[in-house]
């Protein structure tokens, strides 16, 4: 028998043994106790004592490494099994959280927790929650995606349904956020979708009858320049890149990727703001407040008012203040009757909406260097830059270009110099035009009728010739309803600033009162319409029975037979000379109480001079026609005819004349003229109502009637009994001459 089985007899106990059971089960318990302690030892520290131990032990050495390896394999098993069992235990845990997490309400739960982190922590805890509850990352992302877009959606239902916001505040769809490095979009697992540069929703604007609707959006571009854009919302629908184009080019950067795009469009189709504004199309008055052409506003509207294309504010630029421009501008019209004219006509403009009126202007008429200009920059001072690139323009425009500057001056004032630029064929439609607050009315490409622009203003013109010798210019005659609309004043041919205050002559005081106007502009307009809007919302009633009460005063120094359009045109005159001594009252003109009105008055009255009389515009038309045609043709188109005899027959005393438009014969020293109807129709009055300048004239006591017949039957020599307007005696020598 080998060593190692007799050492396997001796540790087993078998047959040979003397010992008894217990003692052998004490020994073999040892053996396996000594066994398990050498299997925790490392191979080489077990080499190192193996003799030892077997000697210790009485065993072989061999005996004792195999007791050590069954030792360490039984372990090993145990160890498997143990694991198998814990691994077991884990599978069965993780099925049992597996099917947990798959309950309805526990995955919802889940899911909206996942929803609520943020994203880079959403996607930490979907890797933990695959790797603890084997479920897919895929399946998880998905299911987070999912719950963003219901929450989405619920959300956008509720805030359609929860009425406007409050006032500034601004309300993006679910995912997106205005940062100041710019404007975000969070979608599912990927990083932040950039979609452009930063911007502010200012408010949702809209026209005042509620259409336009439109976006305003305020940005600042590269270099720090703000911009404002008010985008139409369908812009979000329009195919191509329309919205992006106009963004881009207002330098707000946008995104090229079409999913970004995309992204922002939705996103501005959605953002909802508690801000509203109103649109506007053009400056004056709106309810009780004021906007200029430059977008400012005077006044409080129930709402922000946004003028839509502010392009004029060059018109309305600021220079000095009120007190320069009162001491240095102001002061030097006092006493000089048309320029405080032309200052009182400035703050006159803004009250025609209050008084219901329409527009009318005043056009100075006079030579070359009197002062005509000057009044125009001194008036228009008050509003902005009194030269060619700010308030002041000429009459060289297009028909367009004249709609365009009424507009932009509505409720204000339009100021034109040099009027002999302007094309005489046009400008009697164009006197029309502004007078009547009215564009013409224009088609679109797609054949719908587009809006027309409409204004009510005060216009101030000048030039060297008058309106009526612009308009014959075109071969026509300026009508009266025109020349009432467009008042010629005759400025004084030596000089419309005879006052000097102070200055030692013309020039001197020229140089100092345009060093004034460019020093100080823009400012006193400002400051009157400040006083005007805050008269208007104290009480307005009162304000407007200052102004009838002053154009009551004006039409009763009229005389009693004045026609109704000299009293129509002294309701003008009279808004005027309520401006300036409301100018006065309000601090805004440095003049004395009364010094507006007594310029007026005297402006007025040199009008009335120069127009012959307070009968009506047709009727000095009609005799200043008749006036001009005899004294032209007097001695060369009528055949002179006289008396003879005791029977008082007429017989002529001249050969016939060529072109005969009539007779003439002498009485008590002065040419009596029968001129016949077709001379009269043809010549005297053509393009114009011959019938109703005869009834005129005949009105006025120039022409002789018979009866109620104004044509009656002359006796002529050779002719017989012949129909003709008898004009009387006198009629050159008759009222002043017209110009």
């Amino acid at each position: 028998m080998s060593e190692a089985a007799h050492d396997t007899t001796d540790f087993t106990g078998s047959s040979g043994s003397s010992s008894s059971n217990t003692e052998s089960d004490a020994a073999a318990a040892d053996l396996h106790r000594a066994a398990e302690r050498l299997a925790d030892l490392e191979e080489a520290d077990f080499n190192a004592v193996e003799k030892a131990e077997a000697a210790k032990l009485g065993i072989s050495v061999t005996a004792l490494r195999r007791l050590r390896n069954e030792a360490r394999q039984k372990r090993k098993k145990a160890e498997r099994a143990e694991d198998a069992a814990s691994a077991a235990a884990e599978k069965e845990a993780r099925d049992a959280k597996r099917r947990a997490a798959r309950e309805p309400a526990a995955w919802t739960r889940m899911i909206k927790r996942l929803v609520d982190l943020p994203r880079q922590e959403c996607e930490a805890e979907i890797q933990q929650l695959a790797a603890d509850l084997g479920l897919g990352v895929g399946e998880l992302r998905s299911a987070v995606a999912a719950e963003k877009r219901r929450q989405r959606a619920v959300l956008e239902r509720a805030l359609g349904a929860a009425g406007p916001l409050p006032m500034g505040e601004v309300l993006w769809p679910p995912g997106y956020n205005m940062e100041p490095d710019g404007f975000f979009f969070t979608q599912g697992k990927d990083d932040l979708v950039r979609l452009c540069d930063p911007f502010l929703v200012e408010g949702e604007a809209r026209n005042p009858e509620g259409e336009d609707w439109a976006l305003c959006l305020r940005w600042e571009d590269g270099d720090g320049r703000p911009h404002r854009f008010i985008m139409p919302r369908q812009m979000t629908v329009e195919p191509g890149a329309g919205l992006e184009t106009e963004l881009m080019r207002r330098g707000l950067q946008v995104d090229a990727d079409m999913t970004a795009r995309t992204l922002l469009r939705v996103a501005l189709s959605k953002v909802r703001t508690g801000s509203r504004i109103t649109l506007i199309e053009r400056s004056g008055w709106h309810g009780k407040a004021y906007a200029l052409p430059d977008g400012g506003v005077i006044g409080a509207p129930p709402e922000p008012l946004l003028l839509r294309s502010p392009t004029a504010a060059a018109a309305v630029a600021k220079a000095g203040d009120l007190e320069g421009w009162k001491a240095e501008v102001a002061a030097l019209a006092e006493g000089n009757d048309l320029p405080a004219f032309c200052m009182s006509v400035a703050f006159a403009a803004p009250l025609l909406q209050l008084t219901g009126d329409d527009g009318t202007g005043f056009h100075l008429s006079g030579g070359s260097k009197t002062g005509k200009t000057t009044a125009l920059q001194s008036a228009v001072s008050a509003y902005g830059p009194p030269n060619k690139l700010g308030a002041l323009r000429d009459w060289r425009t297009t028909a367009n270009g004249f709609e365009a500057a009424c507009a932009l001056a509505s409720d204000g004032l339009l100021v034109l110099d040099e009027i002999h630029q302007a094309d005489p064929r046009e400008l009697t439609g164009a006197i029309y035009a502004f007078a009547n607050g009215g564009g013409k009315s224009r088609m679109t490409k797609n054949l719908v009728a587009r809006e027309r622009a409409t204004w009510r203003l005060l216009l101030l013109s000048s030039g060297e010739v008058g309106v009526a010798t612009m308009v014959e210019r075109a071969g026509e005659k300026l009508p009266a309803g025109a020349a009432l609309r467009l008042i010629t004043l005759e400025v004084p041919n030596t000089d419309a600033w005879p006052v000097r205050h102070g200055h030692a002559d013309r020039a001197s005081m020229m140089i100092a009162l345009h060093a004034g106007l460019r020093r100080h502009h823009g400012v006193a307009g400002r400051a009157f319409l400040a006083q005007l809007v805050a008269a208007r919302q104290a009480d307005e009633e009162a304000l407007l029975q200052l102004l009838m009460a002053m154009q009551t005063q004006f039409a009763e120094t009229l005389p009693a037979e004045a026609n109704p359009q000299v009293r129509h045109a002294a309701r003008y005159f009279a808004l005027v000379a309520a401006a300036g001594e409301m100018a006065i009252e309000w601090e805004v003109l440095p003049w004395a109480a009364g010094e507006a009105e007594r310029a007026v008055r005297a402006v007025m009255a040199a009008w009335l001079a120069r127009r012959g009389g307070v009968e009506a515009g047709e009727d000095l038309e009609a005799l200043k026609r008749l006036r001009g045609f005899i004294s032209t043709h007097g001695a060369s188109r009528f055949e002179t005819i006289g008396r003879g005899g005791i029977t008082e027959e007429v017989e002529s005393q001249d050969p016939r004349v060529i072109n005969r438009v009539g007779w003439r014969e002498k009485e008590a020293g002065s040419w009596r003229y029968f001129i016949s109807l077709d001379a009269w129709r043809t010549e005297i009055f053509a393009g114009a109502d011959a019938q109703t300048a005869a009834r005129a004239l005949a009105k006025v006591g120039v022409l002789q009637r018979e009866g109620r017949n104004i044509p009656i039957y002359k006796p002529i020599p050779g002719e017989g009994r012949v129909r003709v307007y008898a004009v009387r005696a006198g009629i050159l020598a008759e009222g002043p001459e017209d110009a």
